[in-house]
């Protein structure tokens, strides 16, 4: 975990990242929207449970949360899931049936204690609306991002991720290279579906993107972004038709663990 901080008054970020050998940082964040009902969207990865909610606790008392969010069932949003519902026993869990149903092949997550919600669908939250949105990108069918009215802000899971190549607090500190080049390959190579869509059906996902206008934008896997929305738009514009991302084989793991000195190295 990195250390918490706050991104405007009312909208606080659980930034981590995690460090993928040879090739960059993929950041994984959590937030906490301070709304009269607080919300928190995510609960970052279990290899961090402890430090996570450490730094929830710091941002927010666990106990006041009413509401948790959850995109999407991922292992890296899931990590610190059960222990956030003990530690907030008011809060409810707002997500896609999907998603709670397949987390409760894995522990008997209460279903008294979810709301499931569908694209389109809202909740009110005391002085604001969040609306779940179906981001233009996702490596999950249960995903629902978050619209929040007040701040006009998009949450928009993995949408908009990128591996950069270091860990950061702003898109504004990672160059304009460094941002597309990251965000087109891990677009591809999280939705390698994209490169089988026609451009002209996936701009109109962008354009209900578009119509919502929003100020700002909160990635699960990107540093937070101010004013980027359309420059972001027009960098997945381009994915359809891109170079399909390749993962890495079993040859760059060689030279990732000869770099390593043959840590773990198997015979």
């Amino acid at each position: 975990m990195d250390k918490p901080f706050q991104a405007m008054p009312d909208i606080a970020i659980l930034p981590a990242h995690y460090k993928i050998p040879g090739i960059g940082f993929l950041p994984i964040n959590a937030f906490v929207i301070k709304a009269k009902e607080p919300v928190l969207v995510d609960t970052g990865m279990s290899m961090d449970s402890a430090d996570f909610m450490k730094a929830l606790q710091s941002v927010i008392d666990p106990r006041d949360l009413k509401w948790i969010w959850l995109t999407h069932d991922d292992a890296d949003h899931i990590g610190s899931l059960q222990k956030v519902l003990e530690a907030a026993p008011d809060a409810r869990l707002v997500s896609n049936s999907l998603s709670v149903l397949r987390i409760r092949t894995v522990w008997p997550l209460p279903l008294d204690r979810a709301r499931w919600l569908n694209p389109g669908e809202s909740i009110h939250v005391g002085d604001r609306t969040l609306t779940a949105v179906r981001p233009p990108l996702f490596d999950n069918p249960a995903t629902i991002g978050v619209y929040e009215d007040k701040s006009e802000a998009f949450f928009s899971a993995d949408c908009f991720g990128a591996i950069i190549p270091s860990p950061a607090r702003r898109t504004d500190d990672i160059t304009e290279e460094d941002l597309v080049q990251g965000m087109t390959g891990w677009a591809g190579l999280d939705n390698p579906w994209i490169h089988m869509v026609k451009p002209d059906a996936f701009n109109q996902t962008l354009d209900r993107v578009r119509q919502l206008g929003p100020k700002m934008i909160f990635s699960s896997h990107l540093p937070m972004a101010t004013g980027k929305t359309e420059q972001f738009l027009e960098v997945l514009a381009g994915v359809p038709s891109s170079t399909p991302s390749v993962a890495p084989n079993q040859a760059m793991l060689d030279q990732i663990l000869a770099q390593m000195g043959g840590q773990g190295q198997t015979p």
